[in-house]
């Protein structure tokens, strides 16, 4: 009967997140010597979480040794979880290069615009770097969902004001060609913030044969952060074709 009901549990849970089993390759590096969030785990714990919920098939690694051809084929989406600064060399951008370009889904949470500054395909896949954060990282700010009709927000109707470490970006994807704004952030409910009345934090990107999906939350990755969960799981599956 365990057998039985345990076979039920899996089957439901990959019902309920489509035909396809979805393959995510969970990933968070940081470079030696800058700093590391605290909650990358958490961030990981999470996915793992969310994919046992959604019948995913998630792996987790640590190891940029994963971004070789072969490897990164196993997979529809390889989530970056609040990685930080230069972490792959030109080996293993290429191979991720052809990866996305392959049809390959990219989920980035975070800092995860915080990483590779000088690697142009990355920079232009995530739309915008990070620049700055308020003095502050846990304030309390109110965001706002633009096209609430877009898939990777099929599990996000609303939202309400959550704790973050607020980002700013080198630039703001509005308006660039393949980039669709899903959440801002209202400057006037937090001090700080320095990108303006249009302030997007969350957006995707179909991007040269494949689909980037962007958060700037996810500095805390706190168990009872009100929307986050619902975020991911939207975005993930769009990354992966869903």
């Amino acid at each position: 009967m365990k057998i039985i009901a345990s076979l039920i549990i899996f089957f439901t849970a990959t019902f309920a997140a489509g035909a396809k089993e979805i393959r995510v390759l969970a990933f968070s590096q940081v470079e030696p010597g800058i700093y590391h969030h605290l909650s990358n785990l958490d961030g990981i714990a999470l996915i793992e979480e969310l994919g046992l919920k959604r019948g995913w098939k998630v792996d987790v690694t640590h190891n940029v040794g994963s971004f070789n051809d072969q490897r990164l084929s196993m997979y529809d989406v390889v989530a970056f979880i609040n990685s930080t600064g230069d972490i792959l060399n030109e080996e293993q951008q290429a191979s991720f290069e052809k990866y996305i370009r392959n049809g390959g889904g990219y989920v980035g949470t975070h800092s995860a615009a915080d990483t590779e500054h000088d690697w142009e395909f990355y920079g232009k896949m995530v739309g915008g770097y990070f620049k700055s954060h308020p003095e502050r990282s846990d304030l309390l700010g109110s965001t706002h969902l633009e096209n609430n009709n877009h898939p990777a927000l099929a599990h996000l109707k609303e939202t309400v004001p959550a704790v973050e470490e607020w980002y700013d970006y080198t630039a703001n994807v509005r308006g660039k060609p393949g980039f669709t704004v899903l959440m801002t952030v209202d400057e006037n409910t937090y001090e700080g913030g320095i990108s303006g009345d249009d302030h997007p934090i969350t957006w995707v990107n179909e991007f040269e044969g494949g689909r980037a999906f962007y958060s700037g939350l996810g500095h805390f990755f706190q168990k009872d952060h009100p929307f986050l969960s619902e975020l991911l799981i939207g975005g993930v599956e769009w990354a992966a074709g869903e």
